[in-house]
């Protein structure tokens, strides 16, 4: 018995060429997993970022207090917050960081005020452009992040 082996196939065999196309399949979807997760890491990062000048931006805000109310016997003063100075003092720390410039659609959203009179809180709203996804979505992926900071003296 000579003759070629029977499990083996003759080159130029139906199967040639097969491996090409499941190379260039798992390609394709590593390419696009690649893209999702860039575009995920794009608004997450965005959205931290947001945070953090929404943080940052309640507590120059609550450093605005217009006048003081005599506390209770032994007690320090009470600080009274403005809705106007709350916002007056967000978009004026925004201004000074050049968030403006920096962060694309940036805007002071509601609620940005006082809701009791001694707590500044400030929303931002922006707009994240993920790299490549912004073919998809040219308008960009609109985030939002709020923030609480009290006015107070003493302890």
């Amino acid at each position: 018995m000579s003759g070629p082996h029977p499990a083996r196939r003759a080159p130029g065999g139906e199967d040639d060429g097969q491996i090409t196309v499941l190379a260039l399949g798992f390609a394709v979807v590593a390419l696009l997993l690649a893209v999702v997760v860039m575009g995920v890491t794009a608004v997450h990062v965005g959205e931290r970022r947001l945070q953090v000048l929404a943080d940052n931006a309640a507590l120059a805000a609550a450093d605005t207090f217009v006048e003081l109310r005599p506390g209770a016997p032994g007690a320090p003063p009470a600080t009274v917050l403005d809705d106007d100075a709350v916002a007056g003092a967000a978009t004026s720390y925004l201004g000074t960081v050049r968030a403006w410039e920096d962060t694309p659609g940036l805007a002071l959203g509601a609620p940005t005020g006082t809701p009791d009179g001694r707590t500044a809180e400030v929303t931002l709203v922006a707009v994240v452009h993920p790299p490549v996804v912004n073919l998809v979505v040219p308008d960009g992926i609109p985030i939002t992040a709020s923030s609480e900071a009290r006015a107070r003296l003493g302890r």
